[in-house]
């Protein structure tokens, strides 16, 4: 899947996105699609909607698992990075249950970040 494709996925979930992605810079760079997404994450954590939160992080995980090298490195440089600035002020438990809905290979991805960065 590229990031064209990966577009109408995230309308699916969340139709109101389709605005969004309407401007042409937004819908044609891997980039900003997942950082179109990644607004939409922060605000359902925000709200602590669980439910919005499966559903989109179901949808990236299948983004992941099924896009191209572009869409990939986009999810691990976009969404993975703001991981920890997504739950920051979450508390443990809730950041436990965060982080619980990532796929193995997510899940490996941000591990991987986090502690073989070198930051």
């Amino acid at each position: 899947m590229n990031y064209k494709e990966a577009v109408s996925e995230i309308i699916k979930v969340i139709p109101q996105s389709k605005k969004d992605f309407s401007e042409t810079y937004i819908s044609n760079n891997p980039y900003m699609v997942i950082n179109t997404f990644l607004r939409y994450i922060k605000k359902s954590i925000q709200e602590n909607n669980n439910e919005v939160i499966q559903q989109y992080f179901q949808k990236m995980n299948d983004l992941y698992e099924k896009g191209d090298a572009a869409l990939k490195n986009a999810v691990e440089n976009v969404f993975i990075y703001s991981l920890d600035s997504l739950t920051f002020s979450c508390k443990a438990v809730r950041r436990q249950e965060i982080f619980s809905m990532l796929s193995l290979s997510l899940n490996k991805k941000y591990l991987h970040q986090v502690y073989k960065s070198g930051l």
